[in-house]
């Protein structure tokens, strides 16, 4: 599998837990790392890469810069699925949703994850 050109790589603080969420959205994880002590999960949605969760201490051991650094973001991410009112019907009960929102045409959902990741979902469309 191959990542895009930016592969997002999400400090949290229990990958456990953030695996298991993304897991109940319809999200497949697997190891990141080759190494059993690095803690980092890659996510694919749909069989292509989507991001990396990582244990929030090992990422700040791995790049001291970030080590007062909250989990969390201050922006969000894009899922784009195929059907987006089935899509936001089954993971409604599984989210903290921050907005709905209808722009031209387009519903957009907003959830956010345990810490603090903002996920937009719009459905899929060519740019």
């Amino acid at each position: 599998m191959k990542a895009t050109g930016v592969a997002p790589c999400l400090g949290v603080a229990d990958t456990t837990a953030s695996v298991a969420f993304y897991e109940s959205l319809g999200f497949e994880a697997a190891p990141g790392s080759d190494n059993p002590e690095d803690d980092i999960r890659m996510l694919t949605w749909q069989g292509n890469f989507a991001f990396m969760v990582y244990n929030a201490e090992n990422l700040r051991q791995w790049l001291p810069q970030l080590a007062n650094f909250p989990t969390g973001a201050f922006g969000m991410f894009y899922l784009a699925v195929k059907d987006h009112e089935a899509f936001t019907t089954k993971i409604r009960p599984l989210v903290n949703v921050i907005k709905e929102h209808t722009e031209h045409g387009m519903k957009l959902f907003y959830f956010q994850d345990a810490d603090g990741y903002i996920i937009g979902v719009s459905e899929e469309r060519e740019w």
